[in-house]
């Protein structure tokens, strides 16, 4: 019976000190805070480890998927008409994408170059560039409109002429593959000719260039010192950047050629991104939660203030007037004086002017939002989808004939969908990680659980040794009762 009670004491003793231990850990948050501490400790651009590794060349394939805007009535167009357009693609590419120059500095520093090509994939598209073609302004003509549109009567009647000797037109018919990579305008080619200080080369592509090639040197915080900075951009070619994180065009997935974030994401936080191709940052906010290949994320979106003309952010971008509707960005200061818009795929989250002026546009927020999934406690991206659309403004000049009757619209040429979805072997990875990080906070509870079981097997054995111990108690009066009847 001694023994039944010191063992109920000894059970009753250990569960209190893990009830003690269960409160002392969830108070103080313990393991969470040592889960935390190790997150951040691998969120660091330190040589040959993984985050470098994966940093430095990106385990996670990306693609880059263009959409061209074939014009269908351009002679009605030239008479006044309203524009009407029709969808071609995918063209699909993949990315491979790189970052080399590598330098890693004492002050928590580390510069780079990000590479990328592109390679076509034909099971992803609907077609060969080669051999489809596509009926589109003519940028190079429409720059050179830009210029002039303020000169006088007599330089526009030259100019206008030397447009007909080379026989330029407002649009042109060329394959995708020219439209994308490039091919030799005849207009460029005379100014090459005659100034080439001006006009540096004779070829006009909308990604001539591009293909295996750099897009300059970043300067990168690699989070020794501060894990919010994980890879923050503190220069872009020497300039002095402002609060950006990631590179290239918002691709952002594991830290290919773009965003890398920092861990321990929060839901009211915005999340920044930089744009080089449009020299901008973008805040992304959080929309809501969602499951991508069995790993819970947080989905951030660019939200339609992103495009809006009067947002303090796009101040600049607001020239020649060009800035009245919203959801379009004038970036002709990006693109040498080409009076190139950017915009949402089919205008989406735009002025409804725009969308009703073009015929063909059909803009819906599943195919044409802009988004990012991250998983919150590593910060690791593990879908993506950059999607922005490149316009042109046109008008009628007078004296150019050329130009015609055309309406003053903006015009879609093409939009991009630049995605990432993270692969198997990574998201086995990556669960298996966040599930080690979760048996470790689970820890606390394990511990709570003991202390019930132990909790309750006190109280059985307290139970047991009473019951013993009155058992005990009433016997030897039930013999000396049962001897006095039988005297």
């Amino acid at each position: 019976m001694t023994r039944l009670r010191n063992k109920a004491a000894l059970t009753g003793g250990i569960a209190l000190c893990c009830f003690i231990i269960f409160l002392v850990l969830i108070v103080k948050d313990v393991f969470k805070n040592l889960v935390e501490d190790q997150i951040k400790e691998h969120t660091k651009l330190k040589l040959n480890s993984e985050a470098y590794k994966n940093w430095k060349d990106p385990p996670v394939p990306a693609y880059m998927q263009f959409f061209f805007f074939h014009v269908e009535n351009q002679k009605e167009t030239l008479q006044g008409e309203r524009a009407i357009v029709r969808q071609l693609g995918p063209y699909t590419y993949k990315e491979l994408r790189y970052r080399a120059n590598v330098s890693l500095f004492d002050n928590a520093t580390i510069s780079a170059t990000n590479h990328r090509s592109y390679i076509f994939e034909q099971a992803m598209s609907v077609g060969d560039p080669r051999k489809d073609f596509v009926t589109t302004i003519n940028i190079p003509f429409a720059t050179l409109l830009q210029m002039i549109k303020d000169s006088s009567m007599t330089k526009k009647i030259i100019v206008s002429a030397l447009f007909a000797l080379k026989s330029s037109k407002l649009f042109q018919t060329r394959s995708v593959d020219e439209l994308l990579w490039g091919y030799e305008d005849p207009l460029l080619k005379l100014g090459h000719k005659l100034l080439p200080s001006i006009f540096p080369s004779s070829q006009f592509g909308l990604f001539y260039g591009a293909n295996g090639t750099d897009d300059g040197e970043y300067l990168f915080n690699t989070g020794k010192n501060n894990y919010m900075k994980f890879t923050k951009i503190i220069t872009w070619k020497g300039q002095k950047s402002l609060s950006w994180w990631g590179s290239n065009s918002c691709n952002m997935i594991n830290g290919t050629d773009g965003a890398s974030f920092h861990p321990l994401i929060k839901k009211n936080e915005s999340l920044y991104i930089f744009a080089s191709d449009i020299c901008r940052s973008f805040n992304m906010v959080f929309e809501k939660e969602l499951e991508v290949q069995g790993i819970k994320a947080y989905r951030f979106v660019l939200p339609k203030e992103a495009l809006a003309s009067d947002h303090p952010n796009n101040k600049g971008f607001c020239l020649s007037g060009n800035c009245h509707l919203s959801g379009v960005l004038n970036i002709s200061i990006c693109r040498q004086g080409a009076p190139i818009f950017i915009s949402f795929p089919h205008f989406y989250n735009a002025d409804q002017k725009l969308v009703t002026d073009i015929g063909g546009m059909k803009p819906n927020m599943e195919t044409h939002q802009t988004f990012l999934d991250i998983e919150p406690m590593t910060g690791v991206p593990v879908r993506v989808a950059k999607r922005m659309q490149l316009n042109i403004h046109l008008e009628s000049i007078n004296y150019i004939v050329q130009t015609g009757k055309i309406r003053t619209m903006i015009l879609p040429i093409i939009y991009l969908n630049e995605n990432a979805l993270i692969d198997d072997k990574s998201a086995t990875k990556l669960k298996a990680a966040l599930h080690k990080m979760n048996i470790v906070t689970y820890i606390p509870y394990v511990i709570l659980w003991i202390g019930i079981l132990l909790f309750l097997t006190s109280l059985i054995l307290a139970v047991v040794a009473c019951r013993h111990k009155e058992n005990k108690e009433f016997t030897p009066v039930v013999l000396k009762l049962l001897n006095a009847e039988t005297h």
